[in-house]
């Protein structure tokens, strides 16, 4: 059986010994446990009952057993399944509507306008627009004033750190402390909105909450939080990832400008190609075999998103990046079946708004610096992407 470290720093999803493992078999060894390398395995055990999210465990075995991660950490929606996970979707659901992203389109064109105006030759690409677009639009998603935002931006996202404890426990800090500067400012949020309702949906929401009382506040504000991390560093991620696929193959972006009918599909294969969910994993429940596998009970199984979101098998010609192919497997990187991703629409939408525009107005972006990313493990995107846009 292959073996691959993936919490190496310098382990990438796509090197070429990857491939070679997921050629030879549909899953490797790792220090984490199995790891899942094919598409049609890794969607079957995203939907399989035997496994789970396993939020304690992941934080036991992360060193992290009380404190402000914890206490967000295990009672978070992902974490739960069966009838507390269908009340607490439900309340997000209600307010959380196609209707709702659609209805956020006008804005997600104009500010990509307005911050596209900022972009100069020689852009960090992450500060000027990956990291606005998706704060202004969960700002003006939620109902978030836009004087918060600088502080908002580095609770949102350094939350998102922990999905990397696995690989580095030092960032247990910066984590907690963007866990409780969230608690107390969604906190303060939930009690303004209370008072004065506005057309948002943290107010839609607490209205829900106060009507129904279907969840206690602290569920409320742990949703709202969560929500907040999945609306702002999933999708910044998602855009700077974009654009360093754009950067390598500079055809498919003069492709798109020429051919902005495309937006769709382009949104599709960024996503396909560089998921910022780079990797998930599930617990096991109970010990049972899976194909050629045996897998006990508290064993943890990763699937390699990024590395079976390239599987020939499942995507014919899946090792090249092409916005025009028509590619019916579903992406793995927003989960299966109950747990798919409330906030997948919303991230779809920001792209295919701004990408039209982007190719319109630069020429093909290229590298200029070095780029900084976060681990393989977890949510996986540039720290800082320094870009020069050809006229």
């Amino acid at each position: 059986m292959p073996y691959l470290d993936v919490i190496d720093g310098a382990f990438s999803f796509t090197a070429p010994e990857v491939f070679a493992a997921q050629d030879a078999g549909w899953f490797a060894d790792s220090p984490l446990g199995p790891l899942v390398l094919r598409h049609a395995e890794a969607q079957e055990l995203l939907r399989d009952r035997r496994l789970d999210h396993g939020g304690d465990d992941y934080l036991r075995r992360s060193g992290v057993t009380s404190g402000p991660i914890h206490d967000w950490w295990v009672p978070m929606i992902v974490n739960q399944d069966g009838a507390d996970h269908r009340r607490l979707r439900g309340l997000v659901g209600r307010s959380f509507t196609p209707r709702t992203v659609d209805l956020l389109r006008p804005f997600i064109r104009s500010t990509t306008e307005k911050l596209a105006d900022r972009i100069t030759d020689e852009t960090e690409f992450v500060e000027a627009f990956a990291n606005r677009l998706p704060l202004a639009v969960m700002s003006e998603l939620l109902g978030v004033p836009a004087a918060d935002h600088d502080v908002f931006s580095v609770w949102s996202s350094d939350i998102g750190l922990v999905f990397a404890l696995a690989a580095d426990t030092s960032t247990a800090q910066r984590v907690e402390r963007a866990v409780a500067g969230l608690d107390g400012y969604i906190d303060t949020l939930i009690d303004a909105k209370a008072a004065h309702p506005a057309d948002d949906l943290i107010s839609r929401m607490v209205a829900a909450w106060r009507d129904d009382a279907t969840v206690s506040r602290a569920e409320l504000r742990n949703l709202l939080v969560t929500l907040v991390f999945g609306a702002h560093d999933n999708t910044r991620h998602q855009i700077s990832n974009a654009l360093v696929s754009f950067a390598e193959h500079p055809d498919q972006w003069t492709l798109l400008r020429d051919r902005p009918e495309l937006a769709a599909r382009a949104v599709t294969e960024t996503m396909r190609w560089r998921p910022s969910a780079a990797s998930v994993f599930r617990r096991a429940i109970a010990d049972f075999d899976y194909r050629d596998l045996p897998i006990t009970a508290g064993t943890f199984v990763t699937v390699a998103v990024q590395t079976a979101q390239r599987d020939p098998r499942a995507y014919p010609g899946g090792r090249s990046f092409d916005i025009t192919a028509v590619r019916e497997a579903p992406l793995l990187q927003f989960g299966a079946g109950p747990h798919y991703c409330l906030g997948a629409a919303l991230a779809h939408a920001q792209l295919e708004e701004a990408l039209p525009i982007l190719t319109r107005r630069f020429g093909p972006p290229t590298i200029t610096g070095e780029v900084t990313w976060r681990p393989a493990i977890g949510t996986h995107g540039p720290d800082a992407l320094p870009l020069t846009f050809h006229p």
